[in-house]
């Protein structure tokens, strides 16, 4: 089983090779979580989009918007099992 830094560790490496993109716009961690009984970690980012630095207007503020990916680790090596929008609550 490995250890938590080590699964967001592998995380991390695996957003920066699957979605370069989201990875550009360094992303926070917001949560971990490992169920009961389960066989792997859910690891959630975040990141805000990127607006036109020259542009301060109202709208430019406004447009930004959150993005969210899970990146779900197999607990027992590490792999790849999925990077994933969010369920929606």
């Amino acid at each position: 089983m490995l250890e938590v830094k080590e699964v967001i560790r592998k995380a991390e490496s695996y957003l920066t090779e699957v979605m370069p993109e989201f990875a550009n716009l360094e992303p926070e961690l917001e949560e971990v979580v490992r169920r009961p009984k389960g066989s792997t970690w859910e690891i959630t980012f975040r990141a805000q989009s990127r607006r036109n630095p020259t542009d301060e207007s109202l709208a430019s503020l406004l447009m930004q918007r959150r993005i969210v990916k899970v990146v779900e680790v197999d607990a027992a090596d590490g792999s790849l099992v999925a990077v994933r929008n969010p369920q929606a609550s």
